[in-house]
């Protein structure tokens, strides 16, 4: 009996335990032409509260993606309302919207997708992100692209 009332106590603790823990974000960093991970991509980021300035408890968060294009962190509690990401290529010819301004509450319940323009193939136009995941999306610049620097526009 006393081990019933032992188990009644840890499950609900072991059960709610997550919620007392920060939600984990993802940002994953893809080709537009393959679908393949872009790995070893400098990846930085801000907590932001309400007016855009630095939360008291602010961190900037310095990664870099895995193999698998990947790098994950946690926020803290209480959850910031912004979030600022900046992806920093490690070529210059990829053309990509490294920047994301996004709410924490957007990216917990839905998740957002960074694409680079609407010159995209349509699987990656198609490419969704899933609960607590920032998907960035690069193209490669086209052969002429590299051969005329004002043909690449903004990067």
């Amino acid at each position: 009996m006393k081990q019933y009332y032992r188990c009644m106590v840890w499950f609900p603790l072991l059960w709610l335990s997550p919620l007392a823990f920060g939600q984990a974000v993802k940002i994953r960093v893809a080709n537009a032409n393959n679908g393949h991970p872009l790995p070893k991509q400098n990846v930085s980021v801000a907590l932001l509260d309400a007016q855009g300035a630095m939360t008291p408890t602010s961190y900037d968060l310095k990664l870099e993606t895995d193999g698998n294009g990947e790098a994950q962190f946690r926020l803290p509690e209480p959850a910031p309302v912004h979030l600022a990401v900046r992806i920093r290529l490690s070529s210059k010819h990829w053309h990509c919207k490294c920047v994301a301004l996004v709410s924490s509450q957007v990216v917990v319940q839905q998740g957002i997708v960074q694409t680079p323009g609407p010159e995209l193939p349509t699987s990656a136009m198609n490419a969704k992100a899933g609960p607590g995941v920032i998907l960035f999306i690069a193209r490669p610049f086209s052969f002429l692209e590299r051969l005329n620097p004002f043909a690449k526009g903004q990067r």
